[in-house]
């Protein structure tokens, strides 16, 4: 018989003075998952779950300043603003370019800060009793936020912090008290129940900026899994199913039991995170073109980040042949082109793929269209100039057609078109530093530059495929300042 138990690490990171304190565990490619945890606890919330899900994925677990382990110079000024700011620092020293978020409790607003000011950034959403709609306050929660300073000392007593854990849930007898024990032990160090009540004062601008995040979640579409224990006292259940106007394809789960939904749901929770996990870290992708300049890049970036990549060259389909198609991308979940040839192959391939597709049974294309059908100014396209390369002309008339007929097609293939910057496609690798949009002007930097890497149009492919973004648009990519 064969156990798999995960080690788990332990270390810190120092961020601007901040000494954050983190757990990690799992394998180091794939997509990780980062764990945002709530109050009045910390990362040790997520023990049990990275036990039970570690040996397949990569999890880490920061604590927040104020909370766990983390350590605070004496004049750090306590706001999410600056939680964010902090969690902002600790993702990029540990190399994060890429992850899903788990969000919990101030997870939510913590992480909602990141993704709207970093949305390349986040594969998906775990959304676990994290509010982010009005409707989901309860009439203690509303009380609490509008609460004065010294009505707030009673939230941090060791009752009120097993209330917490307790309140809600079908079976009390599941939830251990290790956790609201070591969290009072938190609460109880020196200047930690300033830094809650500063939190707690603070917390009123989350309500505000609710409509910004609900806008990123409707312009970003993010995968996304609600987890949600509908005898949560703070956050109530139409909370959970407000996400989905904004997150149509969510999917939902709602348990009987309270706030900390892991503590007494972990068997049924974990699976559901697994599966979600594995939808987003492990597509099955084909690549038609692979053994181009682009092509390669493309394949390398998605096989770094853990996806089966399957390469095909010209020896192994012909794009314009709808048998051949067929035959090679059946059982991919999602199919990325870079072609380009004589006799209009590039066109035809488009016609070929739209049709193909469906009988194969593959729904998500992304194509690398080129840069001149983008516009200079409305209206003016730059393979219209007088000034563009003879050498490039026939291939960027080409990608422009193929980009007429995704527009025109009827097909149910969820395609996405994307054109380079028109000139400063060039070699390097990927740095992170870049924006995609849908658009049909280029990107341009603050000098008025329009340029990006390789590497990093690889990554802004790759993107595209996992977040689901730009379904029947073309999009642009470059770097940014």
């Amino acid at each position: 018989m064969t156990i798999q138990i995960p080690r788990i690490s332990h270390g810190y990171v120092d961020v601007a003075g901040v000494r954050v304190f983190y757990r990690e565990t799992g394998p180091e490619d794939g997509i990780p998952l980062l764990l945002l945890h709530g109050v009045p606890t910390a990362s040790h919330q997520f023990s049990r779950l990275m036990d039970a899900l570690g040996s397949r994925y990569r999890l880490i677990a920061p604590d927040y300043p104020g909370f766990g382990h983390t350590e605070t110079p004496d004049d750090f000024v306590y706001s999410f603003d600056r939680l964010a700011d902090v969690m902002e620092g600790f993702v990029t020293a540990k190399g994060l370019d890429r992850f899903v978020m788990y969000l919990f409790d101030f997870g939510g607003p913590i992480g909602l800060r990141l993704a709207t000011r970093h949305p390349e950034w986040i594969a998906g959403l775990i959304v676990q009793n994290a509010n982010a709609y009005e409707e989901g306050l309860s009439g203690l929660a509303l009380d609490t936020i509008a609460a004065p300073a010294d009505a707030l000392d009673g939230m941090f007593t060791l009752p009120v912090t097993r209330s917490q854990y307790e309140s809600g849930t079908t079976r009390p007898e599941l939830i251990a008290p290790d956790g609201w024990t070591l969290d009072q032990h938190f609460l109880d160090l020196p200047g930690r129940k300033d830094a809650q009540r500063a939190l707690a004062l603070d917390y009123k601008n989350n309500v505000a900026l609710y409509p910004q995040w609900q806008a990123w979640l409707r312009e970003h579409r993010p995968p996304t899994l609600i987890i949600w224990g509908r005898g949560d006292a703070f956050f109530t259940e139409p909370g959970a199913r407000a996400y989905l106007r904004d997150l149509p394809d969510a999917e939902l789960h709602v348990f009987d039991t309270g706030h900390f939904a892991l503590e007494e749901n972990l068997p049924e929770i974990a699976p559901l995170i697994a599966e979600f996990l594995e939808r987003q870290t492990r597509m099955k992708v084909a690549i038609i073109g692979a053994t181009g300049n682009l092509g390669s890049a493309v394949a390398r970036e998605a096989a770094a980040r853990g996806h089966h990549v399957t390469p095909l060259g010209s020896n192994d389909v012909d794009v314009t042949d709808l048998a051949s198609i067929t035959d090679a991308v059946a059982g991919h979940d999602a199919v990325i082109v870079s072609v380009k040839g004589p006799e209009q192959l590039v066109p035809r391939g488009a016609r070929a793929l739209l049709e193909a597709l469906p009988v194969a049974g593959v729904n998500r294309l992304v194509f690398l269209g080129g840069g001149g059908s983008l516009e200079s100014e409305p209206g003016k396209r730059f393979v219209d100039s007088p000034d563009f390369p003879a050498q490039y002309l026939e291939t960027a008339l080409d990608q422009t057609e193929a980009l007429r007929i995704f527009r025109g097609s009827a097909s149910p293939v969820e395609w996405s078109y994307a054109s380079p910057p028109p000139v400063h496609l060039v070699p390097g690798d990927k740095t992170g530093s870049y924006l995609a949009e849908a658009r049909d002007t280029p990107l341009t930097d603050e000098a008025g530059d329009s340029r990006i890497t390789t590497g990093d149009y690889a990554a802004a492919i790759v993107d595209t495929l996992e977040t689901g973004s730009f379904i029947r648009e073309r999009f642009t990519a470059a770097a940014v300042s």
